[in-house]
């Protein structure tokens, strides 16, 4: 019986403070002998269309009340990710019959709720209740806000990366408490991915390297 995550998603269409949030996840889990598979990840508006149409134009169970049309699903803002277990939860020796055991599941979000990863999770809805989703809390439990701020995903998407700009000899990536510089002098015109801006600098991610930016050199 292998014991690794099994990652079924592009990990690239995710934002980049999810990706590296799944990263923190799986760690977590694989300390306490818990192992994933990562079964949705983003949704394109033809996908999600096809899943709603599943109990309704289509044969099947209903598996979302989301359009893809309306862009009312967090997948299709790649704020969002869904999970099973690939794990022998009961001990009687099966994976496959505890692909969605309650328990194990319960034992993921209490890991992806901690300070160590800081995701919310779908379980936490009143309805519908959504125990394999978990997300990125920072927009709130639906893409409204999303929506409100930025019109389209594509218009969202483009802030997920940066540019390095106007430095004279280019721009360090500090750790958190900017007291040690974690990569020296990225150069001008240099891409890097962004989790979130706050007060003047950018959580970034740049060739593995994980860290703060002055933010007002990031175009």
């Amino acid at each position: 019986m292998k014991k690794e995550h099994d990652i079924r998603i592009d990990r690239t269409k995710l934002h980049p403070w999810l990706n590296y949030k799944l990263g923190l996840l799986l760690k977590q889990c694989e300390k306490k002998g818990i192992y994933l598979i990562i079964t949705e990840g983003f949704r394109s508006k033809e996908y999600q269309d096809k899943l709603y149409a599943k109990g309704r134009t289509k044969p099947g169970n209903i598996v979302t009340n989301a359009k893809g049309s309306d862009y009312s699903s967090q997948h299709q803002w790649g704020i969002a990710l869904d999970i099973a277990l690939n794990y022998d939860v009961d001990g009687d020796g099966q994976i496959a019959d505890d692909t969605y055991n309650n328990k194990g599941i319960k034992d993921v979000a209490k890991i992806a709720k901690s300070k160590k990863v800081g995701l919310a999770w779908g379980g936490d809805w009143v309805s519908p209740v959504d125990t394999p989703h978990f997300y990125l809390e920072k927009w709130g439990d639906t893409p409204a806000k999303l929506k409100r701020t930025y019109g389209t995903f594509e218009k969202f998407k483009k802030t997920w990366t940066k540019e390095v700009f106007g430095t004279k000899k280019g721009l360090n990536i500090w750790n958190k408490t900017r007291t040690k510089v974690l990569k020296k002098k990225v150069p001008n015109k240099t891409k890097v991915n962004v989790m979130y801006i706050s007060k003047g600098y950018a959580k970034v991610e740049y060739n593995g390297v994980v860290g703060y930016m002055k933010a007002k050199y990031l175009l």
